[in-house]
């Protein structure tokens, strides 16, 4: 069976911001399938990065420009598209260990939100 857990990044300019991450425990060892990730705008500049880290180990760095979406602009904002992007993960998280997602923003801050895709191993 799959499951869903829900994320939010609310960032700040010019540094990482992290979600509290997925967890996998004694009780419910996971396995982490997928992160869906939605952008609610992105920076002309093209200067943020999605990025996804198990433990201390960045298991991806994607570049804004990726996700399509709207334009923040204060002339114009138009739609690129879809507003989300599946990342594909495939890995086992050990017992104690968590998977968390970020966002790296340069001047320009973009809130994130999204879910793990995940299954309970045995």
């Amino acid at each position: 069976m799959k499951y869903f857990q829900l994320f939010r990044i609310t960032a700040d300019a010019n540094c990482i911001n992290y979600d509290p991450g997925l967890k996998s425990t004694e009780s419910e060892p996971k396995r982490l399938i997928a992160c869906h990730v939605q952008m609610d705008k992105y920076a002309a500049t093209d200067d943020n990065d999605i990025q996804g880290y198990h433990e201390r180990a960045k298991v991806f760095d994607i570049p804004e420009k990726l996700f399509p979406d709207e334009l923040f602009s204060n002339e114009t904002s138009t739609l690129a598209g879809t507003r989300y992007k599946s990342v594909p993960v495939d890995i086992d998280i050990p017992v104690g260990e968590t998977f968390k997602v970020a966002i790296k923003c340069a001047a320009t801050k973009v809130n994130i939100r999204g879910a793990y895709e995940y299954e309970i191993i045995s």
